[in-house]
């Protein structure tokens, strides 16, 4: 079996979350594409260990407790020929008091944008989750560095992978 790459990964953002955890819950929401992506959010949860003892058996044994979302960056790219509106949604959401937001990652296979890439199309396989977007932080200028941002997302849920519904 070949192995599989992101090429193809487009970043869509809500300014909201879903009223359900689920692909019903976020696909009521009005998305908006982040054009030039960078590198898309770890989704994921990591869980903390309680550990049980038992002095009848002398062995301390762990359990399964809370769990808290990723927290990884979200990067993007300014580029003056793509469609800005996603590129201000997610600088102006990390920068807002509350940061709420939802991500969709989709893995596009419709006619391809030079810029952004290929088309999400129906079948598509995409990727949702709800949380907080924050530390919005410009991109340095040098020499070897190009212009853009990159913010912090926080997963508040599980994330949800279905796939692109018909239009």
């Amino acid at each position: 079996m070949a192995g599989e790459n992101n090429i193809s990964a487009t970043l869509y953002v809500a300014n909201a979350v879903p009223a359900t955890n689920d692909a019903a819950g976020f696909e009521a929401l009005t998305w908006t594409k982040v054009d030039v992506l960078i590198e898309e959010p770890q989704f994921g949860s990591s869980g903390e260990g309680i550990d049980t003892p038992n002095l009848s058996t002398g062995y301390t044994a762990a359990v399964k407790g809370a769990r808290s979302g990723m927290s990884s960056p979200i990067i993007v790219r300014y580029d003056a020929n793509a469609t800005q509106t996603g590129y201000d949604l997610l600088k102006t959401i990390a920068k807002s008091s509350a940061g709420l937001c939802s991500v969709k990652i989709g893995y596009g296979t419709g006619t391809v944008d030079p810029l952004t890439g290929p088309a999400l199309t129906s079948g598509d396989e995409v990727i949702y989750a709800q949380g907080v977007a924050l530390d919005y932080q410009r991109n340095k200028g040098t020499t070897t560095s190009y212009k853009g941002y990159q913010v912090t997302f926080r997963q508040n849920a599980p994330e949800v992978e279905d796939t692109e519904p018909a239009a």
